[in-house]
Parts: C-alpha cells; sequence; structure tokens
C-alpha cells in the first residue's frame, strides 16, 4: 500500500452547452473581469459571440430570451449563447458587490464582444432610475 499526499483531482463538472450556428469559428478566447456595485444591473444585451464564465463573488439574477429567470451564486457557470438576448444579468443584492469572469469565444480580435440594446447602457448606468 502506498501512502499518497494528496487524492486524486476530481472534475466535477459545471457546464456543457452547445454553440448555436451563430457563434463564428472560435479562433480567439478572451477573458474579462467584471466588477458590478452592489444592484447593478449589466442591462438588456447580447453578444454576436458566445460566452461562458463563472460567478466569482456573489450572486446574480440570471434570465436569457426564452427562459425563466434564475440565481447564479458564487462558484456557479453560466453561457450566453452568440446572438440570444440576455434580459437580465444583474447584481442580486443591494448591498455587497458582485463579480463574474467571462470568456468571450470569437474568431478576430477585433469583433465586438457585447451589443448593448435599447434602454441597456442607460439601465447599466442607473440612468432614469
Amino acid at each position: 500500500m502506498t501512502d499518497t499526499r494528496f487524492s486524486a483531482l476530481k472534475r466535477e463538472p459545471l457546464i456543457e452547452e452547445k454553440l448555436p450556428s451563430a457563434n463564428p469559428a472560435v479562433g480567439l478566447i478572451k477573458g474579462a473581469r467584471i466588477r458590478f456595485a452592489p444592484g447593478q444591473p449589466t442591462g438588456l444585451h447580447r453578444h454576436p459571440i458566445s460566452t461562458v464564465g463563472v460567478v466569482t463573488k456573489g450572486s446574480f439574477d440570471f434570465q436569457r430570451e426564452g427562459e425563466e429567470a434564475r440565481l447564479l451564486e458564487t462558484g456557479d457557470a453560466f453561457f450566453e449563447p452568440a446572438g440570444h438576448t440576455i434580459l437580465r444579468f444583474d447584481n442580486a443584492s443591494d448591498d455587497e458587490p458582485a463579480e463574474i469572469v467571462c470568456f468571450y469565444l470569437g474568431d478576430t480580435e477585433n469583433r465586438p464582444s457585447i451589443e448593448m440594446l435599447d434602454g441597456g447602457m442607460d439601465s447599466q448606468l442607473g440612468r432614469g432610475d
């Protein structure tokens, strides 16, 4: 019997999603850390390239168009498919900041990673509350 210092690493599945046909052939991955103030929404938006990530701090109210809203908590993975509208991706706490790390599955350096939709940026910046 061999004593080991560590146990074998375990891989806990977090997410598995098919890339939509709207996603270009992936030739470049960009990553970003995004920090949200307490209560801050992302605003209505969509991505021309698919986005996958994980909540690294706090919790978020998340809703893709045509789906029920759900709560994402620290450690939860998320997927925003290319071409799909994201109705909500909002810090769920009015008292604590929150943070996500996103990876954008793109094809070129100059393709934008996000498209803000009507009123989305105003919402994100807290204009007109």
